[in-house]
């Protein structure tokens, strides 16, 4: 409600002290909310902004502050319905006040009654139902579905039914659609050829296949599009719901700064966090060396997932030495089960931070940043790991104090796969990686290797050339979306060779790509080389 109100520009303190509630109460979305003040302030929300005000709440309700009270029925969850369902087995959303129950279940429709056991004269007004309705909205969006509607079936106040339905990408209109186009363009072109009655219905047929082929290619661009959608918000949710129960947990982690951790690490200061992990600035009491202490947070300690995940990241570093590797000093567990992971201390810039600043690179910095990330690979890729996350944030430039140059650091092998050890780590049910950055094999949760990782090369080379991650990739468009679409709008026009490049290391096809890191290693090299070349030549 207090975003609504912000949006219009409305006084958002005068409404909090109208339902004598502070801001603070507030913060955890997780916390029940008196269902009188949920009333009044739908009430004052209608009065202030309008009729449909309670409608717009369903957008800020999936925003980062608010995604935590949907973890715990998005846990094993892969549709809607499934969702609906986890309904009936909650408390309700105001605090087991109501009950739901499911009646129709179909894809894209839902059809459920919710039995009311608070007071029944709250309903009389309708506001508690309008915000009933914004939130089983929110619930096809989880997925990656756009469009849901909602409706109130009838006027009950004890027990009210709802409809919501939601848009599925419909097979047989594409089909429907594409197939009888392409046939009608084939005869008009058969037509306008003067073609014999053989010919144009050959071109007749031959269209009607591309247009099969376009209908596939358009539905499979929808699926993946909702389903980066529904990963994104499932991770947002996953992020906000430890950031909760971190703030709730009496952990020790708060007070560490100062103390001494696994005998050997004095904590200087907190560096930063992540969706599992804390990482301290510390010194090892016995040289004085500054390194970088990873810590489980306290939610975490006795997460399979993430106890796994920091002990991969544990074994692939320690696999996968390099100078362009960040390293790992030590590994373990403290006392009370909490793993920590000690690694060198680096002191700058992620690329993507620099890319914010600056937006684009040049193609000597674009080529050199390759090749140092390209040689830590072939070094990762020949220890039998493969990293599958590569994307910006995770590339660190460092200016090494001795002489001055800025180097890569390839970080965070969380997700990294060991060879022989991919059995034991723990899946989610989704592919593991960054949208955006994520070959298509990957993207679908295939068998991936080493072509992943330099799939994802090209794609921070993309980036680092114009400023955004590449366009979507389609099986009949790829090639031309590299070269048209984002290349073009390049501070100057790239050399032909560098589109070349950048459509191999693209290939929606992994055995059309390089073939390893040092090829591609390589092919940055003679471009970089034919460009210094050049440039002293006077080209």
């Amino acid at each position: 409600m207090l975003r609504v109100l912000e949006e219009h520009d409305q006084d958002t303190s005068a409404f909090l002290s109208k339902l004598r509630v502070i801001r603070e109460d507030l913060e955890d979305e997780t916390k029940p909310v008196p269902l009188t003040a949920v009333d009044a302030g739908a009430r004052a929300l209608v009065a202030a902004c309008g009729a449909d005000a309670i409608a717009e709440m369903s957008e800020p309700l999936l925003a980062n502050d608010h995604l935590g009270v949907w973890m715990p029925m998005l846990r094993g969850t892969v549709a809607p319905h499934d969702l609906f369902r986890r309904l009936e087995m909650a408390d309700s959303e105001f605090g087991r006040t109501t009950r739901w129950e499911t009646i129709e279940s179909s894809p894209g429709h839902w059809v459920g009654r919710v039995h009311i056991t608070h007071d029944a004269a709250l309903e009389k007004d309708g506001y508690l139902s309008k915000v009933r309705q914004a939130e089983l909205a929110c619930v096809p969006q989880l997925f990656g579905y756009s469009g849901a509607k909602v409706q109130r079936l009838d006027d009950a106040l004890a027990v009210q039914m709802y409809r919501v339905e939601w848009y599925l990408p419909n097979a047989i209109a594409h089909y429907a659609t594409f197939v009888p186009l392409g046939a009608i363009l084939g005869s008009v072109a058969g037509v306008l050829v003067h073609a014999r009655l053989p010919s144009t219905v050959l071109f007749a047929l031959g269209l009607a296949v591309v247009g099969a082929l376009a209908a596939y290619a358009r539905l499979r661009d929808i699926e993946r599009r909702g389903q980066a959608s529904a990963d994104t918000l499932r991770v947002r949710a996953l992020e906000r719901s430890l950031h909760l129960r971190e703030l709730h947990a009496s952990s020790h982690v708060a007070g560490l700064v100062g103390s001494v951790v696994a005998a050997q690490y004095r904590i200087v200061r907190r560096m930063g966090s992540g969706a599992s992990g804390v990482i301290y600035e510390a010194l090892r009491i016995t040289d004085g060396l500054p390194v970088a202490l990873k810590l489980l947070r306290a939610v975490a300690v006795h997460d399979n997932v993430a106890s796994d995940r920091l002990r991969r990241e544990a074994e692939a570093l320690g696999l996968a030495w390099h100078p362009n590797v960040v390293e790992v000093v030590d590994y373990g567990n403290l006392p009370d089960g909490t793993s920590y992971l000690v690694m060198e201390l680096l002191r700058g810039d992620t690329l993507a931070q620099r890319l914010r600043v600056v937006t684009r690179l040049s193609t000597d910095e674009t080529a050199r940043i390759g090749i140092e990330v390209c040689d830590a690979l072939a070094a990762v890729h020949a220890a039998g790991v493969v990293h599958r996350d590569i994307k910006p944030s995770n590339l660190f430039l460092v200016v090494d104090p001795q002489d001055g140059v800025e180097r890569v650091k390839l970080i965070d092998f969380g997700i990294a796969r060991v060879e022989w050890e991919e059995t034991r780590i723990t899946h989610t049910g989704g592919p593991l990686g960054t949208p955006g950055y994520m070959s298509p094999e990957q993207e679908v949760g295939g068998v991936i290797d080493a072509r992943s990782d330099l799939f994802a090369v090209g794609a921070v080379l993309y980036e680092c050339l114009t400023g955004e991650p590449p366009p979507p990739r389609t099986p009949s468009g790829h090639a031309s979306a590299v070269r048209d679409s984002g290349v073009q709008r390049a501070a100057k026009p790239l050399p032909p060779e560098w589109n070349a490049l950048l459509e191999q290391a693209l290939a929606l096809d992994p055995a059309a790509r390089f073939g390893d890191a040092r090829t591609l290693a390589n092919a940055l090299r003679d471009l970089r080389v034919r460009a210094n070349t050049e440039e002293a030549s006077g080209v």
